[in-house]
């Protein structure tokens, strides 16, 4: 039985529908210009089949796909319909599809609208498809591949894939000691390449429990205070620890060290300056209003908010910290020519994230700071 669907494309502004024909008819499609002729549909559909459930037999039309290829092509949704077509008019594809389905997916990306040359490159050995597709076809490549576990839930793994596997700098070579290869592993290597076979980088890949967001922002500021604390080679030293625990000792020590120079060396000339305080403090939101205990704040706290004093002084910023129920520093920029607030940061000790409950009860705070704040900027708003 052919079980066809029409997506009403043309609703969505377009000048035909499209037409899917059933699994046993090979999942052919069409484009239905009314009373034209219907052109065949040459590539994929851009866009996921879950969709599908939203039309009229839409999940009927699914349930006749076999369930395994169905579990696989999910994860690619962009690809979803081309690979499906592809396992339906080739029983080589679909053996792909189930053994090595980043091998056809690339296909699709290469080819996303030429299905008679995706089925042509399916229908070759895997390291000829690699080579066909102008990555690197050794068997380590295939290696490779299997070792990943990522759930391709973001644009750019695909992307880091591709300049992994190309041929002129072959990167993926460097992973060879990698048992595993994940999302944060992949990424941090692009943009911190020097981290990937150090033991850092191995043990990063290892500790399943590193938060993405957390190990990024402690990577990025400790090269920069490396830098300005004129440490030699600070990439190599980061490089050298065993985890990401070092790695925050290392980072603190650092924090610790400029901020000794700031406070014996740098101290600013308007370091006695009392800040602008348009904000009040409140008996849980406590304006830092002066130099010495921005400094303070930034000891306690364990992070950077000392470089904001400039700023500070000159009514550009407000900081602030909060006891309960974190202990958090805020960060509010200022918008002195149109008499806005922006919130900047919350930031837990060690710049660590607030929990959803602070960061509840700070946003409650700042809806009201930013009225009195638009007050005192322009009284007649009201």
């Amino acid at each position: 039985m052919d079980l066809q669907l029409t997506i009403q494309t043309s609703d969505l502004g377009f000048d035909y529908d499209l037409e899917l024909h059933s699994w046993q008819q090979k999942l052919q499609a069409f484009r239905v210009f009314g009373t034209k002729p219907k052109e065949r549909l040459e590539g994929g559909l851009g866009l996921g089949l879950n969709l599908i459930t939203q039309f009229s037999s839409g999940d009927e039309w699914l349930a006749q796909i076999p369930k395994q290829y169905l579990a696989v092509t999910n994860t690619f949704s962009e690809h979803e319909y081309q690979l499906l077509w592809l396992a339906a008019n080739s029983q080589q594809a679909a053996q792909l599809l189930l053994m090595r389905p980043l091998l056809l997916v690339l296909i699709c990306e290469q080819y996303p609208i030429d299905n008679d040359k995706a089925l042509s490159l399916s229908h070759l050995g895997q390291r000829d498809i690699l080579k066909e597709l102008g990555y690197d076809n050794a068997k380590a490549t295939l290696k490779f591949i299997d070792k990943f576990t990522l759930k391709f839930e973001r644009d750019v793994e695909l992307k880091f894939l591709k300049k992994l596997l190309d041929k002129t700098m072959c990167r993926y070579k460097v992973f060879k000691h990698h048992q595993t290869i994940n999302y944060l592993t992949i990424s941090l290597d692009n943009r911190y390449p020097f981290l990937t076979c150090t033991k850092l980088g191995h043990a990063i890949a290892n500790d399943k429990s590193i938060k993405r967001g957390s190990l990024r922002a402690c990577l990025a500021d400790t090269i920069a205070l490396g830098l300005a604390l004129g440490i030699n080679e600070p990439a190599n030293r980061i490089g050298q620890l065993s985890s990401f625990d070092e790695l925050e000792g290392l980072h603190q020590r650092w924090i610790d060290l400029r901020n000794d120079i700031d406070r014996l060396e740098s101290r600013p000339v308007d370091a006695d300056v009392q800040y602008p305080q348009f904000i009040a403090s409140e008996p849980n939101f406590v304006a830092i209003d002066n130099y010495d205990a921005l400094i303070h704040e930034g000891m306690t706290q364990k992070h950077c908010i000392a470089v904001y004093h400039n700023r500070i002084v000159s009514g550009h910023y407000f900081a602030f910290k909060m006891e309960r129920p974190q202990r958090v520093t805020i960060g509010v920029k200022v918008n002195k020519r149109i008499g806005m607030l922006e919130l900047d940061q919350i930031s837990g000790i060690r710049n660590a994230i607030a929990t959803n409950e602070t960061r509840e009860i700070v946003y409650m705070w700042f809806e009201r700071v930013k009225k009195t704040y638009k007050q005192k900027f322009n009284p007649e708003s009201e």
